[in-house]
């Protein structure tokens, strides 16, 4: 039998994991606004780009957009995928944190959380290895990824961490239903009396 002070460091557990997929969301969110393309500006210093195309730096069109500067031939928002995927990682995570204090099973949150964060982690590595996807560049002109792919990488990786917590059953309720009823000793997990 369960006692109360190991369901209350299990309700602490779960709590705890919720609040880092809240966090892990919320951070894609602030990964689509950072640097996601840093480039040369000839001039010794470097124009970094948003995730939505903003442009800064030293460039002679810092302070714009550089979906203006393309007149609709191209675009450049790879932040929106990180939003995407934050926003749905977000609501999943918020709906783990509501669960955690009743104490029901999250696997259904956690199978959202798996697809937000691989999908996350592999935008971020594919922006992270080849940021330049709009062939900006000139042969031989090397660009490199600013923060925002790495950050959404980060993230999403602890949004996989915390949905493979769940799915191992470390983040599971007591065989009784919730995690302030003390469980049923002759039940056991998976060997049912009959």
């Amino acid at each position: 039998m369960l006692r109360p002070a190991h369901n209350g460091a299990r309700r602490t557990r779960r709590s705890v994991a919720a609040l880092a997929a809240v966090l892990a969301s919320a951070g894609c969110l602030v990964a689509s606004f950072l640097t996601w393309l840093s480039l040369s500006d000839g001039a010794g210093g470097t124009t970094s780009v948003s995730g939505w195309g903003a442009i800064s730096g030293g460039s002679q069109i810092a302070g714009e957009n550089i979906n203006d500067a393309l007149n609709g031939n191209a675009t450049f928002r790879p932040g929106l995928l990180a939003v995407i995927l934050g926003s749905i990682a977000l609501l999943a995570a918020l709906g783990m944190a509501i669960v955690a204090r009743r104490g029901g099973p999250m696997r259904i949150l956690a199978s959202v959380l798996v697809l937000s964060g691989s999908s996350g982690v592999a935008w971020g590595i594919v922006r992270g290895t080849a940021p330049d996807s709009l062939g900006l560049l000139n042969q031989g002109e090397r660009a490199g990824a600013g923060a925002g792919p790495w950050l959404l990488t980060g993230c999403s990786a602890v949004l996989l961490a915390v949905a493979l917590a769940i799915f191992f059953g470390l983040l599971d309720p007591p065989v009784g239903g919730t995690l302030g009823a003390p469980a049923d000793p002759l039940r056991r997990r998976g060997i049912q009396p009959r």
